[in-house]
């Protein structure tokens, strides 16, 4: 019973004080960004496979969570890699 709160390998969390500078940090680099002209992209968590892993996106084939649309079947990914 131990190990069932143990996170998957590339998964983490933050805690309070480690969940405060990383917002801090992600400010600062947004507005930083902001001042230099690039605009705010926020990218799906999920895509289908299909879309994910073509042309330059096969290369995270590995760094990539599997699940199925219970709508459709598919296979959909979630990058880790993204995350770290």
């Amino acid at each position: 019973m131990t190990d069932r709160w143990l996170l998957p390998e590339g998964v983490d969390e933050a805690l309070p004080e480690q969940a405060e500078k990383i917002e801090q940090l992600r400010r600062v680099l947004l507005n930083l960004h902001g001042r230099w002209g690039y605009d705010l992209v926020i990218p799906p968590l999920l895509e289908y496979l299909d879309s994910l892993l073509t042309g330059a996106g096969s290369d995270l084939e590995l760094e990539t969570f599997k699940v199925i649309d219970q709508l459709s079947g598919r296979l959909m990914g979630i990058c880790y890699s993204s995350f770290t």
